[in-house]
């Protein structure tokens, strides 16, 4: 069995449009069946839920601060990585 994926939007009348190049490659004609497995996308969803959600944390000043003292000891890891 040929199998391909992509990723596609519903259409406004709940049809999912197949692009040309698609069934070009698998060879579909009028009426041709196919194997439809349906896998909703909810990366944005969940990172939406993710948003904000550091914003309670006193000790978290700001992103770029937060950052900045992150990343001032990496010279000190540095030197002790190189040391082993």
């Amino acid at each position: 069995m040929k199998a391909m994926n992509y990723t596609a939007k519903v259409l406004p009348d709940g049809h999912i449009s197949l692009p040309y190049e698609i069934k070009e490659a698998m060879g579909l004609t009028v009426n041709s069946v196919v194997k439809v497995t349906l896998e909703r996308d909810v990366r944005k969803e969940n990172a939406m839920k993710a948003f904000g959600i550091w914003s309670e944390r006193s000790e978290i000043k700001g992103g770029v601060e937060y950052v900045e003292d992150i990343r001032s000891g990496w010279d000190k890891r540095t030197k002790r990585i190189a040391n082993v």
